[in-house]
């Protein structure tokens, strides 16, 4: 029995080589709407992606500056805590140059201390020593007092002041006229 709705082997089905004019221009028009959707989401994804790397760069860029700051002001910090430790042992030697001048043993105290003073004031230290200037209570404390007419001057010197890089770790215990 053969069925009414089925083909035999020999049967052939024929396909069109073209589409017709009008639905070629309507598939055309769907595609073109279609790419130009997709293009506009791939460049809208495209430029979030490149906003958020550039954003990504620049927070790294900072951390990475912030970073080496905070890492030179520790370093600062040590080394400034390392110095106040050996301002005792620095007033011990000064007294003990000041003390040798005029014996035998001056030169060889005079080879040792004065380069390492050099070499700490090549790093930053300055000694506050100087007599005969205006006093300055950040660099003065001032331990003796004389009245006068003038301003304020430093006369005399009883303990050195030291300074790391401007800042003063110590002031000099002087005596003030004026």
């Amino acid at each position: 029995m053969d069925e009414p709705n089925s083909y035999d082997d020999q049967t052939e089905f024929v396909v069109p080589d073209t589409i017709p004019d009008g639905l070629e221009n309507i598939l055309d028009s769907e595609i073109d709407v279609q790419l130009d959707d997709l293009t506009n989401q791939l460049i809208a994804e495209r430029d979030e992606y490149l906003k958020a790397l550039q954003l990504t760069k620049a927070d790294f860029d900072n951390f990475r500056r912030r970073t080496s700051r905070l890492e030179a002001e520790v370093s600062e910090q040590k080394l400034l805590k390392l110095i106040e430790k050996l301002l005792p042992s620095l007033d011990d030697l000064n007294s003990l140059l000041n003390h040798m001048v005029g014996t035998e043993d001056e030169t060889l105290v005079s080879k040792t201390v004065p380069p390492l003073f050099t070499t700490l004031e090549a790093e930053g230290l300055a000694l506050i020593d100087e007599v005969n200037v205006a006093f300055d209570p950040q660099l003065h404390q001032a331990v003796s007092h004389e009245p006068g007419d003038e301003p304020a001057i430093v006369t005399e010197i009883f303990r050195l002041g030291y300074s790391w890089k401007g800042k003063t770790l110590r002031p000099a215990m002087v005596k003030v006229v004026g």
